[in-house]
C-alpha cells in the first residue's frame, strides 16, 4: 500500500471551504465500530498536527470523513440544523460512476460539476460548489437528482459528510485511496442553475421554530434524553414496532432529520437485542415519517 497524499486533504478543505469556517470531521472504524467527531474551525482541520493525527488513525484502519457544508461556529455536534452555509450541491454514487458521470454529460439543463470524488472503485461523490441556498431547498433538489439519477437517496441531507481527499477508505479490501478531480473552472452555482423542482416532498417540514442554532441543538439534546430513558427493542418482544414508534417519535414528533435521527439511535441501538443493521435503521426511519401519525413537531412546543 502506498502512502497517503499530504496535500490532497489541504487543497480540498481550501477549496470548499474559508479557513474561519466551522465543519465536521469523523473518524470510523468498520473493524471495531468505533466513531470519533471533531468540529472545529477548517484552519484546525488543515493544521500539520491534525493532519498528521489524521494520517495515524488512517494507517490504524479509521475512515476519514468530513461535512460537506459549514456549520454554525462554537458547535459540538453536526446536525441539519445547525448547518450555517449550504456549500454543495451533492450526489452519492454508490455504484455504477461511469454510468453517471456518462449521463450528467449529456444533462443540458445540469451545471458541470465542480469536482468528482472516487471514494471506491465504480463509487463517486458529485459536488456542485453552491451559494444561495437554504436548508429545505438543497435538500429537495438532492432528492430529485437522486431519484433521477439512481444515486443514494439516503445521502441527501444537508448534514451529510463525504471522503476526505487524499486518505485510504478501508470499507472495502483491498483499501483504496479516495481521489479527486477538479474542474478546469472555479465557478459557483446558485438556484437558478439548476432545473426547477417538479415535485415538492410531504416530508420536508423542518425545524423552522428553532433556526436559532442554540435552540436546534435544545431540541437535538431533548431527543437525545429521551432515548435515554426507552428500553431497546428485544427480538420476540415487538421489537420492531417498538423501534417504529421511537423513529417516529424522532422524525416526526422531535421533527430531526433522519440524517439527525439515525446519529441519535446508534447508542440506543447498541442496547437492542440484536442491534438493528444502519440500513434497516435508515428505512424505518423513513416509513416512520411516511407512515407515522404522530404530528411533524408536535413535541417542539412542550415545556422543557
Amino acid at each position: 500500500m502506498s502512502h497517503v497524499h499530504y496535500e490532497a486533504p489541504l487543497r480540498f478543505l481550501r477549496t470548499a471551504f474559508k479557513p474561519d469556517e466551522w465543519i465536521a470531521v469523523l473518524l470510523k472504524s468498520y473493524e471495531s465500530g468505533r466513531s470519533t467527531q471533531r468540529v472545529g474551525p477548517v484552519s484546525l482541520f488543515a493544521s500539520p498536527r491534525f493532519q498528521a493525527w489524521l494520517r495515524s488513525q488512517n494507517a490504524a484502519t479509521c475512515n476519514v470523513y468530513v461535512s460537506v457544508n459549514v456549520l454554525a461556529a462554537g458547535q459540538r455536534a453536526r446536525t441539519r440544523v445547525v448547518v450555517r452555509d449550504v456549500r454543495h450541491v451533492f450526489l452519492d454514487a454508490d455504484s455504477d460512476s461511469a454510468g453517471l458521470l456518462a449521463a450528467l454529460a449529456v444533462r443540458k439543463d445540469l451545471p458541470r460539476p465542480s469536482y468528482v470524488l472516487h471514494s471506491s472503485p465504480n463509487r463517486c461523490h458529485i459536488f456542485w460548489q453552491a451559494a444561495g441556498f437554504h436548508v429545505d431547498q438543497v435538500e429537495a433538489l438532492q432528492r430529485e437528482l437522486a431519484d433521477q439519477l439512481k444515486t443514494d437517496r439516503s445521502a441527501t441531507p444537508c448534514s451529510q459528510m463525504t471522503r476526505l481527499p487524499g486518505f485510504y477508505n478501508h470499507k472495502y479490501q483491498p483499501a483504496h485511496l479516495v481521489s479527486i478531480e477538479y474542474a478546469p473552472f472555479d465557478l459557483i452555482f446558485t438556484p437558478s442553475d439548476f432545473p426547477a423542482l417538479r415535485t415538492t416532498s410531504r416530508c420536508t417540514l423542518s425545524l423552522r421554530q428553532v433556526r436559532n442554532p442554540s435552540d436546534a441543538h435544545g431540541v437535538y439534546e431533548r431527543a437525545r434524553l429521551y432515548l435515554a430513558t426507552v428500553p431497546p427493542a428485544i427480538a420476540g418482544q415487538h421489537g420492531d414496532v417498538h423501534t417504529f414508534r421511537v423513529c417516529c417519535r424522532l422524525v416526526r414528533g422531535f421533527a430531526l432529520s433522519d440524517a439527525d435521527a439515525l446519529q441519535l439511535l446508534v447508542e440506543w441501538n447498541a442496547r437492542c437485542n440484536p442491534p438493528w443493521s444502519e440500513r434497516e435503521l435508515a428505512d424505518k426511519l423513513r416509513h416512520a415519517r411516511r407512515y407515522g401519525r404522530e404530528p411533524i413537531g408536535g413535541l417542539l412546543d412542550m415545556q422543557q
